[in-house]
């Protein structure tokens, strides 16, 4: 393995079947699973840290926002970022 050869192992890592992405869509497609979507989504994407804050904890929300959004994703049914994630 050498130069950006380790992308291709990561994507096919991140590849879900569809059978797999029930169970997020069955969590998260209840009226319970959306508030804490919505509940996620309102205090980790919609807040910003300020100028004063330290790169860890910018990495930090970095990471909680991707979580976030691949959860997002994945209830919605689709992890390439299609149609399913617009709107």
């Amino acid at each position: 393995m050498n130069g950006w050869d380790w992308f291709e192992e990561v994507a096919a890592a991140d590849e879900t079947d569809e059978a797999d992405r029930v169970h997020w869509q069955q969590c998260f497609g209840t009226h319970a699973g959306q508030k804490v979507l919505a509940e996620l989504e309102r205090s980790i994407i919609k807040t910003a840290l300020g100028p004063q804050s330290p790169d860890r904890a910018i990495w930090m929300r970095e990471g909680q926002r991707a979580l976030v959004l691949q959860m997002t994703r994945l209830a919605r049914g689709s992890v390439s970022g299609g149609a399913a994630d617009k709107g």
